[in-house]
């Protein structure tokens, strides 16, 4: 009796933990049994079904009312578990069935089912029926939901090689966007492969590929982690525009608002100023902080400036960009000329220091808006115990303690004495001269490896045109040309790591709709180099604004409407101390107020405008804007600034803008007086609308106690009408007159300098379908006077042109398109360099150091198809020359059955007959004489003492039955040729090719392919390279394809050819034969199956000879044999897998196996 209730209270305690219905679930130590209870609920129907799938008889005990019950009281099936009760039990409905039992642990269920009976209301019945649920199968739907739009794969697999380590692949690409609920978006690009490719900065738009980021919203909060942009203007002084990647936190609740963000800062802010070159389209050079050169442009950073207005990026529109080089090209919808004011504001990354950010903001608005309170707190800086790209001793780290905010103490000697080779011999790159400079003795440096002399290594760094005394004539290599005749000097600049502080304080209230006061205070702190504790006490800065603005109000006496009337003020304060994160003033503040001869101080700015509209009439709407500012700088300088802007305008009928600007500044003795007016107009007649700009400066620059003009003046007018034409006949024109006239000091007085004159034409036609057509054409002249050209002066022609052209017809007779563009600019001759990436990733191996002379030289590299380890990057050179920029395409396919349609003999044979015409023309040329280039007098093309890079491409196609199946004909004729200048020597090349194809079918299963092939590859290269060739060849080609059913081919490939290489004394002949077997098996739908097996055996009367990679394309003399398997398969919709094997033995050389296995899974 003891031991039963003893059992019957563990029944009661076990049963207690689990909810009406569940199982209590206790291991059991004995085998695989397992001790368990179920609770089931007393019911009408006096049927129990137990969990369990297998019950060890015997083993049941059953609780009710706490008293255990006999095998009389119930009766049990233990097949199905099933229990009921018997009818003479007394119980209740309230009462609970505790079973207790024992039970076998088997993984097996007690029911399975594909489809479930489900009760559902049938409105058209009126009843409830029975339905089938289908179980939905696993897909993106049921992970990420029906409100979650989503893109992307995952990538497992390995590659596993005879002569490389097993290495495993793996990669996820994830693009969400949607609801997560209705409160909460989510917007997702994720991936964990490292894609370090810059985008290419010919694009209006960009297309970030390494952007990885995960944000989630909810209305009033948002919070981003990866790649983002934090764009936030508190105030006049607290811009930030970066590029971050970290933790971005924005929240929103009524009328307050903030944000903050923890990041690592891609790169640091800087901004180029500098003016264009007549002529010169580009490239321009942009540098760092310091005059780094050797920077990386953040992508998508930039924005610049030509006379203070803001230009597009893209090939159609303002400017290209190379981000890696740090360059830019003004595109022909954009003239540069000297008078061109750049300013171009980026980020940029040097890679020397990891850099930190962290920013903090929020504001607030009180009684409906009318106050409005925001604070903001950004830090940035450098963590200088994070180097990147360059490594401190210790030595290097007391140089920069030592130096203070002194950026040019941070040197240290870029010579040391070469490591001795093993025999103990110094091999360096440049040897030591002693020389005299200005009767001073002076030692400098030449590259000379190789020489004995040679026994130093030399770093060199930029410090600045005419700042050093070297120029770059190649990578590592640098010459003497003088003191301060240069750029470079033997010295490397160490790093400074500095840190920038910046907070700001704005208040703001409208005591009405159109009136605003502002008040904002700032302070910054800007640490120059975070190892030295010297020159701290001029950190800190201070800065200061008020404002107040009234937008323009009516104004009105008895009745009587006068117009409207607008007023606004501001007073700023700038400690010279004081420095912000970005650009706060207009790009061309500077220019505005004249503080080009100002030096450091304080800065004092004000400035007062007034607004007049009068009544608007029927003949337009007139607007006049008053300004006046002053602005003091230290103790000495000063300026006042008066400007008036008129305007007149009815909208699309007529426009009359003028704008007048006086500029007076002192700067202690130097007195400056500077008149600008401007003024733009047009009037519509219709569809024709005649227009006219014009500009006039004259700056008079003198000191006060004289009269003669100092080199800064300046005096010019430029006028450009124009006249422009919407739709007439479907055509948009336009043609715009320039015209200008410089003046600039000499001896003080003003002389006449320059006169520019010429034309811009602007064309489009797209009425019609089958035609669009747009043209460019900018010509500028300019004429220097005898006083000028006695200077050295050269008159210039600048001509700018674009064209494109589409066309085709309505019968598809004809069709094709036109390209031409050229303009003026300067490039670079090209270097190449060799650099080392992971073995079987490149097209080239390193020989070894041929020659012994310490430098890695091109004839030390040579081509292969397996195993390389090196590719080449072409790296521009410093110097750079003015060139002509050519490029000019036309494309012309003709379907002559379309031509001519008649129903005759000779209608007959034209049906069968097509072609196809292509040429490609690139010239980079340093040719004089604008009209041969121009004008495509080829004659003048690919001239070695002219072209820096140029090629020329034509390829004419004929057909018969081009569309046919069962005979087709390819006639084809190809040419190429081109001359480069790399700083190694030019490089002449020159290409043919005179090739047959048939296709044919022999049965409806057998098919053949035969080419017939004359090939001439003629290249002569520079002393230092080994790519010098004279190759002729001859083939013919024949694959035959057998498909005994629809998914299955077999193919048998048979060649032979003939190569000659005449450029050696001796020339190479190597003689080709060539077999190969195939099998492609296809299945429908899901995947396909490639086996494909290779022989190539190549004899040579010569083993003397240099081998040139293209006479034998990559294999070697001897008997090749190559084989691969290719095997994808596509599981469902959404999991591709492949499988590749790639086995070869070239010549005498050892079996070489490679395998590679990869899954895709797509969502």
């Amino acid at each position: 009796m003891k031991k039963e209730i003893i059992f019957s209270l563990c029944i009661i305690f076990f049963s207690a933990l689990w909810l009406q219905g569940q199982s209590t679930r206790t291991p059991y130590k004995d085998g695989n049994a397992i001790s368990l209870v179920d609770s089931l609920q007393i019911n009408l129907d006096n049927f129990y079904r137990i969990r369990s799938t297998n019950i060890i008889p015997g083993t049941v005990n059953i609780l009710l009312k706490g008293k255990n019950l006999s095998a009389q009281d119930y009766k049990i099936n233990y097949a199905l578990g099933t229990i009921s009760l018997s009818d003479s039990l007394p119980y209740s409905i309230f009462d609970t069935l505790f079973v207790a039992y024992r039970s076998v642990k088997l993984s097996l269920q007690k029911e399975y089912q594909r489809r479930q009976l489900v009760v559902k209301y049938d409105e058209l019945g009126k009843d409830t029926i029975r339905v089938l649920r289908l179980n939905k199968p696993l897909d993106t739907e049921s992970i990420f939901g029906n409100t979650i739009e989503k893109s992307g794969s995952i990538i497992r697999g390995f590659t596993v090689g005879t002569n490389k380590d097993l290495t495993l692949q793996s990669g996820l690409r994830l693009q969400l966007a949607g609801k997560l609920s209705d409160d909460i978006e989510v917007v997702a690009a994720l991936t964990d492969e490292n894609t370090p490719i810059q985008p290419e900065g010919n694009t209006e738009r960009l297309d970030e590929l390494d952007k990885v980021f995960i944000q989630i919203k909810h209305k009033n909060a948002s919070a981003t982690f990866g790649d983002y942009e934090v764009q936030k203007k508190i105030g006049e002084f607290g811009i930030i525009n970066r590029k971050l990647q970290g933790l971005l936190g924005e929240f929103k609740f009524g009328n307050t608002e903030g944000y903050f963000a923890v990041a690592n800062a891609k790169g640091k802010f800087n901004s180029n100023a500098f003016n264009g070159q007549d002529g010169v389209q580009g490239p321009y050079r942009l540098s760092g902080q310091n005059n780094e050169r050797d920077i990386i442009i953040i992508a998508g950073s930039e924005k610049v400036f030509v006379n203070g207005e803001e230009l597009k990026r893209g090939e159609r529109n303002d400017y290209t960009i190379d981000y890696s080089n740090s360059q830019i090209i003004f595109t022909p919808q954009r003239l540069i000329t000297s008078a061109s004011r750049i300013a171009i504001d980026f980020e940029y990354s040097d890679r020397r220091f990891a850099r930190n950010f962290f920013a903090a903001g929020a504001g607030t608005q009180f009684f409906n808006d009318k106050i409005k309170i925001a604070f903001q707190f950004i830090r940035e800086g450098d963590d200088q115990n994070s180097p990147i790209d360059i490594s401190l001793s210790d030595a290097d780290k007391k140089v920069l303690a030592s130096a203070g905010d002194r950026k040019d103490f941070a040197v240290k000697s870029g010579v040391s004495l070469a490591e001795p080779d093993s025999v103990g011999q110094l091999k360096g790159l440049y040897e030591k001269k002693d020389s005299v400079v200005h009767n001073q003795p002076y030692s400098y440096y030449l590259y000379n490896p190789g020489s004995d002399s040679a026994l130093y290594n030399v770093s060199f760094s930029y410090a600045g045109e005419y700042q050093g005394d070297y120029v770059r004539e190649s990578l590592g290599q640098y010459r003497f040309v003088g003191k301060n005749l240069g750029g470079y000097l033997p010295q490397i600049f160490l790093p400074l790591p500095e840190l920038k502080q910046f907070g700001n304080i704005f208040f703001q209230y409208n005591p009405t709709q159109d009136i605003a006061i502002q008040v904002e205070f700032a302070g910054s702190s800007w640490d120059r180099n975070r190892f030295s504790t010297l020159d701290e006490k001029d950190n800190l800065g201070l800065a200061r604004n008020l404002s107040f603005k009234m937008n323009p109000l009516k104004l009105q006496f008895g009745g009587v409407h006068f117009g409207k009337i607008g007023f606004s003020f501001r007073e700023r304060f700038i400690q010279d101390r004081f420095t912000s994160l970005e650009r706060f003033d207009k790009v061309e503040f500077a220019r505005d107020y004249n503080t080009s001869s100002s030096s450091q101080g304080n800065e004092k700015l004000r400035e007062a405008s007034l607004i007049l509209q009068p009544v608007e009439s029927p003949f337009g709407g007139l607007q006049s804007i008053f300004s006046y500012g002053s602005l003091k700088k230290g103790t000495d300088f000063s300026s006042d600034r008066f400007t008036n802007q008129t305007d007149f305008t009815k909208e699309k009928e007529f426009q009359f803008k003028y704008k007048i600007d006086y500029v007076h500044t002192k700067n202690g003795s130097l007195s400056s007086n500077w008149l600008r007016q401007e003024g733009t107009s047009f009037y519509s007649f219709g569809s024709i609308k005649p227009v006219f700009d014009f500009i006039s400066e004259k700056k008079l620059d003198k000191i006060s106690s004289g009269d003669s003009l100092l080199s800064s003046s300046l005096q010019y007018f430029e006028g450009n009408p124009g006249i422009n034409f919407a739709k007439f006949f479907g055509v948009d024109a336009s043609i715009k007159y320039l015209f200008r006239t410089d003046y600039l000091p000499l001896a003080g007085v003003m002389q006449k300098e320059s006169n520019s004159y010429g034309q811009i034409f602007d064309l489009s036609y797209s009425e019609k379908r089958e035609i669009s057509s747009q043209l460019r054409v900018t010509v500028q002249n300019k004429k220097y006077s005898d006083v000028y050209k006695l200077k050295g002066q050269l008159d210039n022609q600048t001509i700018l042109v674009r064209s494109q052209t589409r066309f085709s017809t309505t019968d598809n007779a004809a069709n094709g398109d036109l390209y031409y563009e050229v303009q003026t600019q300067k490039t670079a001759k090209l270097q190449k360099v060799f650099v080392k990436v992971e073995k079987g990733n490149g097209n080239y191996l390193y020989l070894g150091d041929l020659n012994n002379n310490g430098v890695a030289e091109e004839n030390e590299f040579v081509p292969v198809v397996y195993d390389g380890d090196f590719i080449i990057v072409n790296i521009p050179t410093d110097q750079l020359y003015p060139v002509i920029d050519l490029k000019s395409s036309a494309r012309l396919k003709l379907n002559y059955e379309n031509i001519y349609s008649a129903k005759n003999f000779v209608g007959t044979i034209v049906k069968a007959l097509s072609s196809e015409s292509y040429g490609r023309i690139e010239e980079n040329s340093q040719e004089t004489d604008l009209k041969k280039i121009y004008l495509l007098k080829l004659s003048s093309y690919l001239n070695e003492k002219n072209t820096v890079r140029g090629s020329q491409y034509f390829q004419q196609d004929f057909f018969v039955f081009e569309n046919s199946s069962e005979l087709s004909f390819r006639l084809r004729y190809s040419q190429r040729r081109s001359l480069n200048q790399f700083s190694g020597g030019a490089e002449k090349g020159f290409s043919k090719e005179r090739s047959v194809r048939i296709k044919f079918k022999l049965l409806q299963e057998i098919g053949n392919q035969t080419d017939l092939e004359n090939k001439i590859d003629n290249l002569i290269a520079g002393v230092s390279s080994n790519r010098s060739r004279a190759i002729e060849s001859n083939g013919i080609t024949t694959d035959f394809s057998y498909r005994p059913e629809r998914n299955i081919e077999v193919g048998f490939k048979i060649k032979t050819s003939k190569s000659s290489d005449y450029y050696p004394a001796t020339p190479t002949e190597i003689f080709t034969n060539g077999q190969t077997v195939r099998l492609n098996i296809s299945f429908s739908g899901y995947g396909r199956f490639r086996f494909e097996v290779e022989r190539n055996e190549l004899t040579t009367n010569t083993f003397a000879n240099y081998l040139p990679f293209e006479l034998t394309a990559g294999n070697v003399i001897g008997k090749n044999y190559l084989w691969r398997m290719f095997f994808d398969y596509r599981f469902g919709t959404n999991i591709l897998s492949t499988a590749n094997y790639d086995g070869r033995k070239l010549g005498g050389g050892k079996i070489v196996h490679t395998a590679r296995v990869e899954v895709r899974a797509f969502f």
